[in-house]
């Protein structure tokens, strides 16, 4: 069954890889996905992820956990579903275009 929601993360979740860590662990479990860092709050980001129900709650469990979610200490303090679902095509990083960043090297992904 095909599940999709949205979601607000607050933490250490700009500047450390977040949106590619979160958007591989979608690629992974064969999902779709995308990402948005928050322009203010350089705690916040955005994200929605669309497939199968349980592979999300999967990564949304991990998120929640309170470990890293990569060697660069990205992590979750707290998660909150948003009430409307925004289109993976609005966010900067999706499941569609993640290989097309200049992304910084040397970091685990362990989401």
């Amino acid at each position: 069954m095909e599940f999709i929601k949205s979601y607000i993360v607050k933490g250490k979740v700009q500047g450390v890889m977040f949106r590619q860590t979160l958007i591989r662990a979608a690629l992974n479990r064969a999902l779709e996905g995308g990402a948005t860092n928050d322009p203010i709050n350089k705690n916040l980001v955005r994200f929605t992820l669309r497939g199968d129900e349980s592979a999300i709650l999967e990564i949304i469990t991990k998120l929640t956990s309170g470990d890293n979610l990569n060697s660069w200490g990205a992590k979750v303090d707290t998660l909150e579903e948003l009430g409307e679902v925004l289109d993976i095509n609005v966010h900067q990083v999706t499941t569609h275009n993640v290989d097309s960043f200049n992304w910084s090297g040397g970091v685990e992904f362990y989401l």
